[in-house]
């Protein structure tokens, strides 16, 4: 059985209406428009984008309001299988503790690899994490340029020390990073005098698409251990992904963002991608 867990700093009742409220569904997991909280109701939802791939359909076990929230999981276009979904919460002391099992994973054999029991940790873990963030008020901001150049010179201009040390001066003069560009690396973003974040690589597929988790801060060069602050930002997301149509590119950036600095990066962050694309063309 698959567990994945997450501690929230957050009252039951506002965890539990992010998990089974449609509306707030889709703004951290997936748009299931026939989703209806009751015993018995069967919903169905897809992979987020407009091709409408890799249906999932589910039927709802067991409701218990604040406390569990099961259902069944399936994949009728491209397996036999069955599984099943449980939400598990417990509050203490003013955290909510969301625990997630995911019961017959290897019952989706027949769909091949993509469906590896691995593949469900990595995205539960990734999910919970999202959910953490939406609680806490974090919201995905999307940017996006069209460039006359082909994918792989863009994700070069992307990626390669000397440009992201040039479209990055817009966030902050002498900006790089530190560490190997491998699914699974660390990564040091870096200022000057040694201070950033620290960020692992969730899936990196070259020239095409590369995701950090963002995870705690840097001082003096060295990482350091979460506190009460950073614990409300930790597990974000930074997405970038690359899409390439005769012989025009398109970048798109999907970051994790608090509030309180939404202004600052919608302001910045277009103009970093403007000077991607003057490299690039």
């Amino acid at each position: 059985m698959i567990t994945s867990k997450i501690k929230i700093k957050e009252s039951v009742s506002k965890v539990w209406q992010a998990l089974t409220d449609k509306n707030q569904m889709k703004e951290w997991y997936f748009d299931i428009p026939d989703f209806e909280l009751k015993t018995g109701a069967v919903f169905n939802f897809y992979e987020p984008g407009e091709a409408k791939q890799f249906h999932h359909r589910c039927t709802i076990l067991e409701i218990v309001p604040e406390k569990k929230f099961s259902h069944t999981w399936t994949h009728p276009s491209h397996s036999k299988g069955e599984s099943v979904v449980t939400w598990l919460l417990n509050h203490e002391n003013g955290v909510t503790e969301v625990t997630l099992q995911h019961e017959g994973t290897e019952n989706f054999a027949d769909a091949g690899e993509a469906f590896a029991p691995e593949n469900y940790q990595m995205g539960w873990n990734g999910f919970m994490f999202v959910l953490k963030n939406y609680v806490f008020g974090i919201r995905k901001h999307t940017y996006k340029t069209e460039i006359n150049a082909p994918a792989e010179k863009v994700w070069n201009i992307l990626l390669n020390d000397d440009t992201y040390r040039q479209w990055t001066t817009v966030f902050c003069e002498g900006s790089y990073y530190q560490g190997e560009l491998k699914q699974g690396g660390r990564i040091h973003f870096l200022t000057p005098d040694g201070r950033g974040m620290y960020s692992d690589i969730i899936f990196y597929t070259p020239p095409y698409n590369i995701l950090f988790q963002h995870i705690g801060e840097l001082n003096d060069f060295k990482e350091l251990p979460l506190d009460e602050a950073t614990e409300k930002w930790t597990g974000c997301f930074e997405n970038y992904i690359i899409t390439e149509n005769e012989g025009k590119t398109t970048l798109t950036a999907e970051v994790d963002i608090n509030p309180e600095h939404a202004a600052s990066f919608d302001d910045v962050f277009p103009k970093g991608l403007a000077k991607i694309k003057e490299l690039a063309e």
